[in-house]
């Protein structure tokens, strides 16, 4: 079977919708009421052996129909046989992605549990992370900007150590 291989991972970023960390004066006590909530973006992203970046970006965690019509898009996109690589995610597992199996180009490669080291996009994430760094980001549309920028610069894992 010649085809192209696609790994495909989801990662999550969040803003806090207020500042946790404030300077006062020394020997103060202040009290602030925080309320914990936080604005967040899920992206569901997909990388090639041959450097191939793909993303998608929602403003809830990732159902099975996301996860689904992903799948889809990267089989119109390279229109010939696709494995993808998947971890054992629940919308990953969810009936509508497994029923996908039924398609003569795809076939559905699931990585063991609990080994992140073996996906070539958890390395991407890890860049993505390292590249937003330690940032309070005021909104949503200042992490997202911050998101796409980043994106844009980050290398591409070497395959090779995965395949």
């Amino acid at each position: 079977m010649d085809a192209t291989v696609v790994c495909i991972d989801q990662t999550k970023k969040s803003v806090q919708v207020e500042p946790r960390v404030a300077w006062v004066p020394r020997g103060t006590r202040p009290s602030v009421e925080l309320s914990g909530q936080r604005d967040w973006t899920c992206l569901l992203g997909a990388i090639t052996v041959l450097g191939d970046r793909f993303f998608s970006r929602f403003e809830e965690y990732v159902p099975a129909d996301h996860a689904k019509h992903f799948i889809l898009a990267l089989c119109e996109k390279f229109q010939e046989d696709l494995i993808v690589v998947l971890d054992g995610a629940s919308y990953f597992r969810a009936s509508s992605v497994t029923d996908l199996t039924a398609r003569d180009d795809l076939a559905l490669v699931r990585l063991p549990a609990y080994s992140p080291e073996l996906h070539p996009v958890e390395e991407y994430w890890r860049q993505l992370k390292d590249a937003l760094g330690n940032r309070f980001f005021e909104s949503l549309d200042e992490l997202n900007t911050a998101i796409d920028t980043a994106l844009g610069r980050l290398s591409i894992p070497d395959m090779s150590n995965y395949f």
